[in-house]
């Protein structure tokens, strides 16, 4: 309540941002691919409203996962973004009467969409959320690149050298 209790003019000081490892790429045609859960969405969300001010072209697509369809934070506006614009993949792991789907389960299944954002020099990966869904998502990238003969331990390390790859997890 500390904002809310100040009186009206009240100065506040501010430090960040921390840090510049999440930050999104300056040219509008890089593509993203945003892979996240629960809150961690809440970045994604933030670029999505950038690149719908900013006119930019390059896509976006996003594997979003959460337990239910309820408890997507953010979902209200995520549907507004355009189809042209955001790709979006929502995948579920606690909806009663269905198997569990986890992202890095949706990300296998939709790897022909993913390899070529892996072989393009203009493609940036963001991943934020749980810490626990670091190892699932990497190994899914993994196998991603396996079944088409790329090599993920060597895209990888190159991304991140080059900027392209940013991971927030907690």
């Amino acid at each position: 309540n500390y904002l809310c209790d100040l009186e009206q003019g009240s100065e506040v000081e501010v430090t960040g941002p921390f840090g510049s490892t999440f930050l999104m790429p300056n040219d509008p045609n890089a593509r993203l691919l945003l892979i996240c859960t629960g809150t961690g969405s809440a970045p994604m969300r933030a670029f999505t409203m950038q690149r719908q001010r900013g006119g930019a072209t390059g896509g976006m697509t996003m594997f979003f996962g959460a337990r239910t369809p309820e408890s997507l934070p953010y979902f209200g506006p995520l549907k507004k973004v355009p189809d042209s614009l955001l790709h979006q993949e929502l995948c579920y792991s606690r909806v009663e009467g269905q198997p569990k789907e986890y992202i890095q389960d949706r990300m296998r299944k939709r790897g022909d969409d993913i390899v070529p954002l892996l072989g393009d020099d203009n493609t940036h990966i963001y991943i934020c959320g749980l810490k626990g869904m670091e190892t699932g998502v990497d190994e899914a990238l993994a196998d991603v690149c396996r079944a088409a003969g790329l090599d993920w331990s060597g895209i990888k390390p190159q991304m991140r050298q080059s900027g392209r790859y940013h991971v927030e997890t907690y």
